[in-house]
């Protein structure tokens, strides 16, 4: 499905959430992960997941009571539109100009955004394959992951 693989032992250097539940952002997520660049690493997980819940609680965020994607990279945290604009440096040719929606003012982003948002579940006419077991799936934070997207360390889980 991607054009680069983690290998093992890559651990990622960012992690999208997003609502794992609507077949519109499971759609959405596959598209973004096939035209990522080379040299990205994307990693992915659910709102609602155990992770989502660990890193609410760092950010102080209820993850799993929005409706939004979340972007964390370089020890910061986007959501919606800037979650987007910031996903769009990821992307290779010639999708990468979308980044340029940074440009257009922050409060038409959202709206925008929010539109779109609004009638997902109605967009979302076709399912889409879960991700869980995808391979850019993430099941646990380690210290060398929270280290790459530059979240502090303690936030690791404990070995299994």
């Amino acid at each position: 499905m991607t054009s680069a693989p983690l290998t093992t032992g890559e651990s990622g250097d960012g992690l999208l959430l997003f609502d794992s539940d609507c077949p519109f952002c499971r759609r959405s997520v596959r598209w973004l992960l096939k035209h990522e660049r080379s040299d990205s690493r994307l990693r992915i997980v659910g709102l609602e997941s155990a992770i989502s819940r660990r890193l609410g609680k760092h950010f102080q965020i209820d993850f799993a009571s929005t409706d939004s994607i979340w972007y964390i990279a370089n020890g910061k945290l986007s959501r919606n539109s800037d979650a987007a604009w910031r996903l769009a440096t990821r992307l290779k040719a010639p999708w990468q100009h979308l980044e340029a929606l940074r440009r257009v003012p922050r409060a038409w982003r959202e709206n925008g955004y929010r539109f779109i948002g609004d009638r997902r579940h109605r967009l979302s006419f076709l399912g889409a394959g879960r991700l869980e077991g995808d391979e850019r799936w993430l099941d646990r934070l380690t210290p060398e992951f929270c280290r790459r997207c530059g979240l502090p360390p303690s936030l690791a889980e404990e070995d299994r």
